[in-house]
């Protein structure tokens, strides 16, 4: 038996998160250049933030304040080493799971503080899906 594996439009990238003492942490532009839909996100605390902060991380327009991946989470109150689940899907049917949010090809995930997050660094990671056209 022969199994043809199709990997396109499929990926996955890690990036480095650092806090800031102001509220824009960063953002990452669309890497594929065309809508893609977000299958699964995690966060890695490698160490906690001394400010105290709740965090966003979302999908919208540069420098953009949006929540659909993590929503006010405490910086400052994680255990380092921890690993987040910043998506669990929900099952809504047999054949139907909800997603985070779609990331248009012009848009950002946006990192976002409600005050200093100085002191944070950790990962992202995210794996995405090329949507059909």
């Amino acid at each position: 038996m022969t199994i043809a594996m199709d990997w396109e439009g499929k990926g996955a990238f890690c990036v480095d998160i650092t806090g800031q003492v102001g509220l824009a942490i960063g953002e990452i532009a669309n890497p594929e250049g065309v809508d893609v839909t977000i299958t699964q996100a995690w966060l890695e605390c490698i160490t906690d933030s001394t400010g105290a902060a709740a965090v966003n991380v979302g999908i919208g327009a540069s420098g953009a304040d949006a929540n659909d991946i993590l929503s006010a989470f405490d910086f400052n109150a994680i255990t380092e080493g921890s690993l987040i689940n910043c998506y669990i899907p929900e099952i809504v049917a047999e054949t139907e799971v909800t997603v985070p949010a779609d990331w248009g090809a012009a848009q950002y995930i946006t990192f976002t503080g409600a005050a200093s997050t100085a002191g944070f660094t950790g990962k992202l990671f995210v794996k995405y899906i090329r949507q059909s056209a």
